[in-house]
């Protein structure tokens, strides 16, 4: 684990990007995948995640690709951190197959903040 970093670019707001994704109608969602897709490939240290395969893909297969993409992040979250449960794939898949994937990203982004150092609060 890596040492708190307060001042990271991967801690995100939680509630600001939910807001700015309602009052958008999802739209910048896109800009928090990709924000979540930087900060996993510095987790993992490796170039796993691409931006514009995800939307390539995502787009190619109707939103289906997403849904696969929701649990390998998932999965690759709680392979990283020791907070996040070894179920965090299936809790994101399940919530993604039922069109709640903003939810899943809010959950994502938690681990990640936490990973990074954050205390868990959802401002800030």
């Amino acid at each position: 684990m890596t040492q708190p970093n307060l001042t990271s670019p991967h801690i995100r707001s939680i509630v600001w990007d939910l807001l700015w994704a309602f009052l958008t109608f999802g739209l910048y969602n896109i800009y928090v995948q990709k924000k979540q897709m930087q900060a996993l490939n510095d987790m993992l240290k490796q170039e796993k995640y691409s931006f514009w395969g995800w939307l390539g893909l995502s787009l190619i297969t109707c939103g289906i690709y997403h849904i696969y993409h929701e649990y390998r992040m998932g999965s690759d979250i709680a392979l990283c951190t020791k907070e996040a449960p070894a179920n965090l794939p299936i809790v994101c898949l399940g919530l993604s197959i039922f069109g709640l994937t903003l939810v899943a990203d809010a959950i994502q982004q938690f681990h990640i903040n936490q990973f990074y150092g954050h205390s868990g609060k959802l401002l800030g």
